[in-house]
């Protein structure tokens, strides 16, 4: 079984593939919810898959965590947390970025998928069903305040994902003179909303945005690709969130997002 987490904003998410490649999920948002939820959503998913959270554990095969940029309160809980859980455990560990999970927003979850070929439409979320396969351009962004974004591109390939560029903070103006170029272009992530003025967006449509970028399910999905873009095997005592400056602490939470 694998399990992922995606703890890097307001949002706390865990899902769990079992063997039979059925994937379920607990999802929840708000203040302080990593610290009450996340241990408790493990343990829930382990029971739920195996009959017991000992035996669930003992079925773990792998772990993948979002790893930043992104909240340093619920990075770190979440850091903290997996080390208890898989205490004296030989899980394999994946270090996510968080950007590149974003990113793996555009596609299905595996398991919805009639095909594992990523060129195949039938792969792609049905609200980006516009993007042409190999040559489009996902720009993943976490809103980073002050008309500025934390920032990455990636290249669809039929791989998966290829880097355009290292994660950076970037002015919001340089990411939509980005989208204005001739190839296709998609927005994901917490500052979606900061390229889309003009566009009528109900509070549900919102919502179900923010659930879609910030999804443990994306993390999977960014595991099975072939390329394993932004993805680095680690062994558990030397996980550390990644940021990218101290500007970035607690500021990623996604009810910044603005109409």
């Amino acid at each position: 079984m694998i399990l992922a987490i995606e703890s890097s904003s307001s949002v706390c998410s865990v899902s769990l593939q079992t063997e039979s490649g059925h994937i379920i999920d607990r999802w929840t948002e708000g203040r302080a919810e990593h610290s009450k939820k996340l241990v408790l959503f493990i343990g829930e998913l382990l029971e739920e898959a195996s009959g017991s959270i000992e035996q669930g554990l003992s079925m773990l095969q792998k772990v993948i965590i979002s790893n930043g940029p992104g909240s340093y309160t619920g990075l770190r809980i979440a850091g903290s947390a997996l080390r208890g859980v898989l205490f004296d455990r030989k899980v394999d560990v994946w270090a996510a970025s968080t950007l590149a999970g974003i990113a793996c927003s555009v596609f299905k979850a595996q398991e919805e998928r009639p095909s594992l070929d990523i060129l195949d439409p039938a792969c792609i979320r049905s609200n980006y069903a516009g993007i042409q396969a190999v040559g489009s351009v996902i720009h993943a962004v976490i809103d980073a305040r002050g008309g500025f974004s934390y920032y990455q591109p990636f290249l669809l390939e039929q791989s998966g994902l290829m880097a355009l560029a290292d994660p950076r903070r970037v002015a919001n103006s340089t990411i939509q003179s980005a989208l204005n170029s001739e190839e296709p272009s998609f927005i994901v992530g917490s500052a979606w909303a900061n390229f889309t003025a003009g566009e009528s967006k109900s509070v549900q449509q919102e919502m179900e945005k923010r659930k879609q970028f910030f999804h443990a399910r994306n993390l999977l999905t960014l595991l099975h690709l072939p390329s394993q873009t932004g993805l680095s095997s680690i062994l558990i005592d030397k996980l550390e969130p990644y940021y990218l400056g101290n500007n970035q602490v607690n500021n990623t939470s996604i009810s910044t997002l603005k109409d």
